[in-house]
């Protein structure tokens, strides 16, 4: 949730920037002990080097590079490079020269006319129509703002900090001001953080999301995964990839037994299928944050992460209308009806979910309205922006009216039992009619524990989302946040735990096996019956042969007496 900040004057930034220009003693920031494991004969951390193996040397041993001497006591010999924080890789021994040392920093992501690529993960050349640059805004000790020249105004390092960053844009949000202070310092507005160069790199990003012609730096932050919030979040997405096995085994039984694939069991597989494609791409789009993944595939994970969750609600609904119609007294639906009724509950999910989608999609892409009304795809990370309001509109706000209208139908379904159950109990009902109701209402009570377990972990999900981050008692939504995340297990045991369902499968089984066996069996002994058959119309042949043979030899004998 956004919280409401003061508005900052010019003066603060200037006190801003010039603490940060005080020895660190008095104006510190913990970052970790990152590069602890630096070698101990090299003259300064990796992160304030650039390589100067093939720059000009000069007779004193100092070196220039980029217009900028670095002198001896400033160079070293380094045998690895870090391609992030915590990943050291050995090279072959190269010269690197401490060039932070000598003229403040800043810190590219990529070279200039290169991007990092998550498919290679490593920085490529980009097409020579992109126009890389070449300025950035800087702020002044007398609290003005300045673009100023990068490769003038300091000395530029190469290097990406984190395996888990993200982009802060101000042009998108406004939440995500920052200021770059003259020492190379990078100051976020959000929560006032003092970060050096190891804790952030520039990235160029497009002005907006409508156009790829015009672009602008904009710094990539280190995501601090040792923090409560996105602590939170990394183990929300293991537990995610933890339940959507147990929601493939699921869809794996429902539709291997047949008995299983009734409309209840079909709705289902289906509201599984979406909940753990949603929860396979949230997952990885968390766990793989990138600042310089392709825009296009990102939001092609949006989208098709939104899409797969809205329809696995709709289905959620599909199965509590479902419950209430067969308990308002329908009964004797036949297969050609179960069918029609399953193709209507499919448009409804499927297309609902659609339109949904193209609401959004248009709402992002071409809709002229503000960007605090826009989902926000691609601002925090690929799916929609949580930190800000929009996503009421988009998601949270479809969510309540399913949720509240699934309460009141179960409701109304319980109440109807309740009153069959007693008009029963007065009658001699018939059996078949006794054993119908009982049917009805064990599926009610299954998908009433299935309704439980989404209705309160997904309130407490949405409750979460009001509160927000930044209260001190939010953290008890951490252990909502899980039972959410790991609804595939949940799910996985009582739909197929339960004891009818592990008869149906042993019996499933067993007839496959008996059907494997009697197959064999069956075309063994029609070869023997065959076989035997033959033989034995051969030997009748023989007798009916040897027989007439006989009386022919007995009538000649008597002839002759």
């Amino acid at each position: 949730m956004l919280l409401p900040r003061p508005v900052k004057h010019w003066y603060f930034h200037v006190i801003i920037c010039a603490l940060v220009l005080l020895p660190k003693s008095f104006a510190s920031v913990k970052h970790g002990k990152y590069h602890a494991h630096d070698s101990r004969n090299v003259p300064c951390p990796f992160y304030q080097t650039v390589n100067i193996t093939d720059d000009t040397r000069l007779a004193n041993g100092s070196v220039i590079h980029d217009d900028v001497v670095i002198p001896p006591n400033w160079i070293g010999v380094y045998d690895y490079v870090f391609t992030n924080l915590q990943t050291r890789v050995p090279v072959a021994p190269h010269l690197r020269g401490c060039i932070c040392k000598v003229r403040p920093c800043v810190n590219l992501c990529c070279p200039m006319g290169s991007q990092f690529w998550s498919n290679t993960s490593q920085c490529e050349a980009i097409d020579n129509d992109f126009l890389w640059p070449t300025t950035i805004n800087v702020t002044q000790a007398d609290g003005t703002i300045q673009e100023s020249l990068i490769a003038e105004q300091f000395a530029v390092v190469n290097f990406r900090p984190c395996l888990w960053m993200y982009v802060i844009r101000p042009e998108l949000d406004a939440e995500d001001e920052w200021h770059l202070c003259e020492n190379g310092s990078l100051v976020r507005e959000f929560d006032q953080a003092i970060l050096d160069i190891k804790n952030y790199c520039f990235v160029p990003t497009t002005v907006n999301n409508k156009t790829d012609s015009t672009y602008i730096l904009n710094p990539a932050i280190c995501v601090d995964v040792a923090s409560d919030f996105y602590g939170s979040k990394i183990i929300n997405a293991y537990t995610m990839l933890f339940s959507v096995p147990f929601m493939v085994l699921t869809i794996v039984v429902y539709l291997w037994i047949p008995e299983l694939r009734n409309q209840h069991g079909k709705s289902l597989v289906c509201y599984l299928m979406g909940l753990s494609v949603g929860y396979s791409l949230l997952s990885f789009n968390t766990l793989l944050m990138d600042p310089n993944i392709d825009i296009i595939l990102c939001k092609l994970s949006a989208y098709t992460t939104y899409y797969a969750f809205v329809a696995a609600f709709f289905w959620l609904h599909v199965i509590g209308f479902d419950l209430w119609h067969n308990f308002r007294g329908s009964r004797g639906i036949n297969r050609f009806q179960e069918k029609r009724r399953y193709l209507l509950y499919s448009l409804y999910a499927w297309g609902m979910a659609l339109v949904f989608l193209i609401l959004t999609l248009c709402a992002e892409e071409i809709a002229d309205i503000p960007a605090y009304l826009k989902p926000g795809i691609g601002i925090e990370y690929c799916f929609l922006n949580m930190l800000s309001w929009s996503p009421m509109i988009y998601f949270f706000g479809p969510i309540i009216v399913i949720v509240f209208t699934n309460i009141i139908m179960f409701i109304m379904t319980a109440i109807k039992i309740h009153k069959v159950q007693k008009e029963m109990s007065k009658i001699m009902a018939r059996e078949d009619s006794t054993k119908n109701l009982r049917n009805e209402k064990d599926r009610f009570c299954l998908f009433l524990r299935l309704f439980l377990v989404m209705g309160v972990t997904w309130t407490w999900e949405i409750m979460s989302y009001f509160v927000g981050s930044k209260v001190s008692w939010s953290k008890i939504f951490y252990v909502g946040d899980v039972c959410n995340a790991i609804q595939g297990f949940i799910i996985f045991m009582l739909f197929v735990m339960k004891k009818k369902v592990k008869e149906l499968i042993t019996n499933r089984t067993l007839s496959v096996r008996s059907f494997r066996y009697t197959n064999s069996t069956t075309l063994g002994d029609t070869d023997y019956r065959l076989r035997f058959q033959e033989v034995s119309m051969q030997i009748r042949r023989m007798i009916i042969v040897q027989s007439a043979f006989a009386n022919n030899n007995q009538n000649y004998h008597s002839h002759d007496v």
